[in-house]
């Protein structure tokens, strides 16, 4: 990832100029340079000259078609901002090779001083298209102008505290270390999604487990996962398996959650079924999370 490499190259200076921005961009989608200087506290000289060279480095984006010149923060410039504040906290040293890219997020595998390897996963919705932002109108709310910086953050904001939510059960969902701005940092298992496997050893012991550790989630965590099926399950080739994909999740008092339990349940069965031969019956499945 080039980004990562472009971090040696900026002074706190420059950082500084591109916080200033993502500053203003709460308010407005382009930020002044006017703006900018009374966010950073340069003064004017100090300002442009970070500017044209954070401009150079092709971290943002110039309109000039108004009366003043504004600016406003590139994804490259997120991910260097977030990836920044994550390296100062030492929680990772150095960012590995792509391992997973998604409608909504890349995912990256990641190392700390330590040695541990972790995954980085880095939301990155509005990059298709906004269509996919209508799902998280729980999360947004009414807001009226919204920055995909914003949308991003808030993104990683909720996966991350359904991961914290649901770890404290040790159940099969990735540990989560840490989380900046749009990118999350959590435990990584070395393996594939169900969907890619073509055989596997034990696959009725396995779809046990998952329905066993969903049961888990829905009467002790109150949760749902909103969105599964064979994409959002990581095994690796010992049966070790991983739930991801916690973005969608919604709680157990939620209008939908009977039929996006229904849904969740119905898209892991069918699958065990068409795949592996498994034969199981949903409403049985269904009835056994709703027995108290």
């Amino acid at each position: 990832m080039e980004v990562a490499n472009l971090l040696t190259k900026l002074e706190k200076e420059d950082l500084r100029i591109l916080m200033a921005i993502e500053i203003g961009m709460k308010r407005s989608e382009y930020v002044t340079v006017s703006n900018i200087k009374f966010y950073s506290r340069y003064k004017m000289e100090e300002t442009l000259f970070r500017l044209k060279k954070v401009h150079k480095l092709d971290l943002i984006f110039r309109d000039a078609s108004k009366h003043e010149i504004a600016y406003t923060l590139n994804s490259k410039a997120y991910d260097l901002l977030a990836l920044h504040t994550l390296v100062e906290q030492n929680i990772i040293s150095q960012l590995g090779p792509l391992i997973g890219k998604g409608k909504e997020s890349d995912v990256y595998s990641c190392m700390n001083d330590d040695g541990d390897i972790y995954a980085a996963k880095i939301y990155r919705i509005g990059r298709t298209s906004f269509k996919n932002v209508k799902k998280l109108r729980d999360l947004i709310g009414n807001r009226g102008h919204l920055s995909w910086l914003y949308i991003n953050r808030l993104a990683a904001k909720k996966e991350y505290e359904a991961l914290e939510k649901i770890y404290k059960f040790k159940l099969n969902t990735p540990k989560p270390i840490s989380y900046n701005r749009h990118i999350i940092i959590m435990s990584y298992l070395r393996g594939k999604e169900l969907v890619y496997f073509k055989t596997i050893k034990s696959p009725m012991k396995i779809f046990n487990k998952i329905i066993k550790q969903l049961r888990i989630i829905y009467k002790k965590g109150k949760m749902i996962h909103g969105d599964l099926g064979e994409f959002n399950i990581v095994l690796d080739n010992k049966g070790n398996f991983l739930i991801i994909d916690w973005l969608q999740w919604v709680p157990i008092d939620h209008p939908n959650a009977n039929s996006l339990l229904e849904r969740d349940i119905g898209n892991i069965c069918n699958y065990f079924t068409k795949k592996f031969k498994i034969e199981s019956n949903v409403d049985e499945i269904l009835n056994s999370f709703y027995k108290k």
